[in-house]
């Protein structure tokens, strides 16, 4: 269940507020506190399988979020464009004067800024 960790934290990070509360604790103990399912079993006192169940719905509503909003592609491309960007602004910089460094330095900054 752990393969896709870094995807399912980025989803959880944009849609995470969609779930249910318990749903958000248990994929919270589960991929941000590492815990296993059976501790979470304890620490909640429900079933291990209640716990899986959970957690399975839990990534299937993550994904189909995703699907139908595409924001967490849209962020990525983002910050893919941002970086060519800055690329080109640094190109610009280096062959500029020092009136027009100064300004590709602060574009620059803005976009390190968006890019977050």
């Amino acid at each position: 269940m752990r393969d896709d960790t870094y995807e399912l934290t980025l989803l959880y990070d944009f849609f995470g507020e969609l779930l249910t509360d318990t749903q958000r604790e248990y994929f919270e103990y589960y991929f941000l506190d590492d815990l296993s399912l059976s501790e979470i079993s304890e620490l909640t006192g429900v079933t291990r399988q209640a716990v899986r169940a959970v957690l399975q719905r839990a990534q299937a509503l993550l994904r189909h979020y995703e699907e139908k909003t595409g924001a967490v592609a849209r962020f990525r491309e983002i910050g893919r464009r941002v970086g060519e960007l800055q690329g080109k602004l640094a190109q610009l910089a280096a062959a500029a004067g020092d009136g027009s460094r100064g300004l590709a330095e602060e574009i620059y900054a803005g976009l390190e800024e968006l890019k977050g």
